[in-house]
């Protein structure tokens, strides 16, 4: 009877130990997992802004790798390339400027870097059963004079001031040392079947062909009709100047007269053009 009453305290102590046990674990792995939990809910934040910043910089070189894109010139031109010098009202012929010229066509003279080119569309348009013909090439100074002075006689003849014909000469012959004719560098070309200097001059084939080719030989339209206010000489759409096949090319492509494809470039090289001008 004793031996069966030890044997029922030692089962009740062991059944109680192990009760403890089990708590002490239940407690343990309790204690464990609300642990790692606390330390995930901590570390994510922190991950997260990791992330977030790594985004911010992702984000930002893009957007720097955007603008450096933007920057960037669409062709290899800059403005002290010689074949874009600008002349206008505004931009007079450098004194020192030094032309070497060549005969082309027979009876007249070009600016020799361009007189290959000048010639090869000419031959070209000519294969096409056209018949374009140089009307006008280089011009001295002192020739520029008197087509400007001879002009100013006309409108004074139609009774206005002599301020005002100089005016309204300036719009159809450029005043002495703003010409582009003395640079050699343009010429006026027109049908052999149409030789008039007017507006119906773009009406002949010779003219629409070299207003949609002449870009590949590097010649551009100057003085277009709806560029007027801009270049300041009206509406010649016989006088065609040399400005390189890539430039003259980009100009098509986005409807730019001189002055503005310059103001484009200028956003590239601002210090070079202001050595220039």
């Amino acid at each position: 009877m004793k031996k069966i009453k030890e044997n029922g305290i030692r089962n009740i102590v062991h059944t109680n130990i192990c009760i403890i046990i089990m708590i002490l674990v239940v407690l343990i792995l309790t204690i464990l997992y609300k642990y790692i939990t606390y330390k995930n809910e901590i570390q994510a934040p922190l991950e997260t802004s990791v992330n977030v910043e790594e985004l911010y910089n992702t984000t930002k070189t893009e957007e720097e790798d955007i603008n450096e894109e933007e920057n960037k010139k669409d062709v290899n031109s800059n403005i002290s390339d010689w074949e874009l010098l600008l002349v206008n009202k505004n931009h007079k012929i450098p004194d020192d400027y030094i032309i070497e010229l060549e005969e082309i066509e027979t009876t007249h003279k070009v600016d020799k870097r361009i007189a290959s080119s000048l010639e090869a569309m000419l031959n070209e348009a000519r294969k096409q059963g056209l018949s374009p013909i140089i009307c006008s090439s280089y011009r001295t100074n002192t020739k520029q004079k008197q087509l400007y002075n001879d002009k100013i006689k006309e409108y004074r003849k139609l009774g206005y001031n002599r301020a005002k014909a100089e005016e309204l000469a300036s719009y159809w012959v450029a005043i002495p040392g703003t010409g582009e004719h003395e640079t050699g560098l343009a010429v006026d070309i027109v049908s052999k079947n149409y030789q008039i200097l007017d507006e119906k001059q773009e009406e002949t084939d010779v003219q629409k062909w070299l207003m949609e080719n002449s870009y590949k030989y590097g010649f551009a339209l100057r003085y277009p009709t709806d560029k007027k206010e801009i270049t300041m000489i009206n509406y010649e759409p016989w006088h065609y100047r040399y400005v390189g096949i890539e430039n003259a090319t980009y100009m098509k492509e986005h409807g730019m007269c001189l002055e503005e494809y310059i103001d484009y470039l200028k956003q590239f090289d601002e210090e070079k053009y202001k050595e220039l001008v």
